[in-house]
């Protein structure tokens, strides 16, 4: 469950105040609170500064709404993971189930990253979704909802 409204509501802001902090109209903002198309990265990482809180909570993967001790480096770690666990690019690629060609476009940032495919990286290097974004050094998972 992503929490965009909740943490939009809670602030008590409407959507064309989000939309105008993102740089985006109110109804691109109301198709991503909406599920109707993925919230990029870079708007991800955005909200989670504004919130202070994790990317983690933001996309309903934990109830822990404090995050890890930022940092500010914000340094995406896809390849720092994969070399780390001795894999290649088509590993991974096959994990997202998508080409080599377009999981490199990740890793070198020529190309946003899905935030689903986020979601299964996080669950497949066991850590955050804020440690994969370079928001903190923390590795560790937050404790997710059963």
């Amino acid at each position: 469950m992503i929490r965009y409204k909740d943490m939009r509501e809670d602030n008590d802001l409407k959507q064309k105040d989000i939309a105008k902090l993102l740089n985006t109209t109110r109804e691109q903002y109301s198709k991503y609170e909406n599920g109707i198309r993925y919230l990029p990265i870079k708007h991800l990482i955005t909200l989670t500064k504004f919130y202070n809180t994790s990317a983690d909570y933001l996309l309903g993967l934990t109830n822990e709404i404090t995050p890890y001790k930022v940092n500010n480096t914000n340094t995406l770690r896809l390849k720092e993971l994969r070399i780390k666990e001795n894999l290649h690019q088509k590993d991974i690629a096959k994990l997202l189930m998508t080409t080599q060609e377009q999981y490199s476009k990740y890793e070198t940032g020529v190309r946003s990253i899905p935030v689903y495919h986020l979601e299964t990286l996080s669950n497949y290097y066991n850590t955050n979704i804020d440690y994969i974004l370079g928001l903190t050094d923390e590795i560790k998972p937050y404790k997710k909802i059963k």
